[in-house]
């Protein structure tokens, strides 16, 4: 009897032992399976992307790269970037608001200290990080989601890496500031579902500093405040103690984060703020509440419609591309009873705690900054807003078609990699196909990017309507051939041009841009009377801008009419006292009506400013030699020639 009771419990403890062999087996191979996963989700993100490496600067990527006088400092303007506003090293006021966001900026100095002057680096780093932020997408996922198989974070993270509509963001240098800002955040989720598990306390600090990273990337982090806690409400195993913990650190790192902006936008001049006419944002010219709102209620539509369609994308929606709408329009109403009926589904359906809902949740959250609901932004509609709302798109994609397939979801799984793709066909079979639909169009809008004549070119073609985007083109195509030799070319471009900037003044009148590059055209060609026409008039709505003014004062000189030239170039310098070019054009305003003293005392400015300016000795020793003084001329004009100035 006893011999058969030892042989039993001989068989259970050997069944035990191979149990636990068993577990520790799938253990290691779920471990195993989510870094092939991992690995396969980051290497799809950034093949997809790496055709943009090569690619040039692109929309504003000038004015935060090689034309920021603090970014260009490199290491030594790391601490100039942390205490000024976000626009303050472009050199254009106008642009200059409370935005607070350093931490692309050292990206872009730190850059630019070891590579100066490529882009390439600068898009390599996109890239990169652009992958990096789906892998660690995934993992979050995988946390998360951690007593389901490793499906839905796998496809949800694929699709969210695929999709188009993220062109912008990862194409566009500039948009640095929206990757950082979403890559915190998700970090900051992962480090503190660890806390709520493990309760690190380094995780816990980790997570506040990330979600701080996050609100300094850029502003629309804060929608993490919420974002966070019901991740953890929703998804984690925690004690109300924990949770209470993370609501505090959260609330203080919110505070502190205002602090810092407050601090470094107390000396913000009055006058500066962020650009916020109808011409960036459509909503400006809303007559009454109704229309506005009516009109935001579309955009949101729009959105959808671009999350499930991604095509046509452009990177221009102003003023007029997207129409005033009313109550009255079909689309505005299907909006509004869209919203309104996932919002009405999230009422009742709350407390179940499902994917869905946290979803939805993510979407309406993180699109809120944006949505032009609270305030108006400075932008009416814009793909670079969808970056981070997608994410909640496409974990709602991944649901449904989870249940559409009827694939298994909840029952963990731990599969080689080969039986994991085997074990949803069918759901892979949908997702692999919207990835390859997302991917051919992502891959063919990467070529959009090229750079900025390029972009412009092509999205012409969608934002017909838009005032900015006609005058960014006409831009476009002066700068390329404005210092071109051969004449013929030159014609042909400014031809162009001229049609561009006048498409945009039929739509904003009062365009000054438009306005300013049109006279600037004439006046390279020498057609003066039109120069000044379109000048004087761009002048109207645009007086302190610094180059309009000198093109005028350039104008008026032309004219004869030094008085008038006079005062317009003083006012120009006065608005950018290092303008070495409207100090020459003042010089010889000066000269004109015979004052030959402030003619050379302009050029003496010029010399403090560039001591080794030849053509402002030159001129000099012109003005001394007119005198009589002939050792004086001797003297400046012999300086010129050992500058290297060459006499016409």
């Amino acid at each position: 009897m006893k011999k058969k009771q030892i042989k039993k419990r001989q068989i259970r403890e050997n069944g035990n032992r191979r149990t636990q062999i068993k577990t520790t087996s799938d253990l290691k191979g779920l471990k195993r399976l989510r870094i092939f996963l991992a690995v396969i989700i980051g290497v799809f993100a950034f093949i997809l992307y790496a055709q943009s490496i090569k690619h040039g600067y692109t929309l504003d990527d000038h004015k935060v790269i090689d034309q920021n006088n603090i970014t260009t400092r490199g290491i030594a303007g790391i601490p100039t970037i942390l205490k000024t506003d976000y626009w303050y090293g472009s050199g254009n006021d106008e642009l200059r608001g409370p935005v607070y966001r350093p931490t692309s900026l050292i990206i872009y100095a730190l850059v630019w200290e070891f590579s100066p002057g490529s882009p390439q680096s600068y898009h390599f780093i996109n890239v990169l990080l652009y992958a990096i932020t789906c892998v660690i997408l995934f993992l979050l996922l995988c946390k998360i989601f951690n007593k389901q198989n490793l499906i839905l974070p796998f496809v949800c993270s694929l699709l969210y890496a695929a999709h188009p509509i993220h062109t912008e963001v990862v194409n566009n240098i500039k948009s640095l500031d929206e990757i950082l800002c979403f890559l915190f955040a998700i970090i900051s989720i992962w480090l503190f579902m660890k806390y709520i598990s493990t309760m690190s306390k380094w995780s816990f600090i980790l997570g506040g500093v990330s979600f701080f990273l996050s609100l300094v990337s850029k502003e629309t982090g804060i929608s993490f405040l919420l974002i966070i806690p019901l991740a953890i409400f929703f998804f984690a195993d925690y004690s109300k103690k924990s949770i209470t913990q993370i609501l505090i650190l959260l609330v203080a790192t919110t505070a502190l984060w205002l602090i810092f902006r407050t601090i470094i936008f107390k000396d913000l001049h009055q006058n500066i703020t962020t650009a916020t006419s109808a011409l960036n944002n459509t909503l400006y010219a809303a007559p009454d509440f109704a229309s506005k709102y009516a009109t935001v209620f579309y955009i949101l539509l729009r959105y959808i419609g671009l999350l499930i369609f991604p095509h046509p994308l452009t990177s221009d929606y102003n003023y007029a591309q997207i129409k005033i709408q009313t109550f009255s329009d079909p689309v505005s109403l299907l909006g509004i009873l869209f919203y309104a009926a996932i919002g009405t589904y999230l009422v009742f359906n709350f407390r179940k705690k499902s994917i869905i809902v946290f979803g939805i949740l993510f979407y309406l959250l993180s699109l809120a900054p944006v949505s032009n609901i609270f305030f108006l932004g400075g932008s009416s509609m814009a793909e670079r807003f969808m970056y981070i709302p997608s994410f909640g798109f496409c974990l709602v994609i991944t649901y449904l078609l989870i249940q559409f397939t009827k694939t298994e979801n909840v029952k963990p799984s731990y599969p080689p990699l080969t039986k994991f793709f085997s074990s949803g066909k069918t759901l892979f079979l949908f997702a692999f196909a919207i990835a390859i639909l997302y991917s051919i169009k992502t891959f063919s809008r990467n070529k959009d990017w090229k750079d900025t004549l390029t972009i412009y070119s092509r999205d012409i073609q969608v934002s017909k309507n838009s005032a900015t985007a006609n005058q960014l083109l006409g831009n476009s195509l002066i700068l390329q051939v404005a210092t071109s030799p051969i004449q013929k070319d030159q014609q042909d471009t400014f031809a162009l041009a001229k049609t561009y900037l006048k498409r945009a003044l039929e739509i904003a009148p009062a365009f000054f841009y438009a306005s300013s590059n049109l006279g600037y055209i004439y006046l390279i060609e020498n057609k003066i009377d039109s120069a000044y026409l379109y000048l004087k008039e761009a002048l109207k709505n645009g007086p302190n801008d610094v180059q309009l003014n000198y093109y005028f004062g350039s104008t008026l000189l032309r004219l004869g009419k030094f008085d008038e030239a006079i005062n317009v170039l003083s006012h120009a310098i006065s608005l950018n006292p290092n303008n070495k070019d409207a100090y020459f054009t003042l010089a010889s305003s000066y000269l004109g009506k015979g004052d030959a003293d402030n003619g050379l005392l302009c050029y003496s400015k010029i010399i403090e400013m560039d001591p080794n300016n030849s053509a402002a000795y030159y001129y000099s020793g012109l003005i001394f030699r007119s005198r009589g003084d002939l050792a004086k001329a001797n003297e400046f004009t012999n300086k010129a020639l050992s500058l290297g100035y060459k006499p016409n």
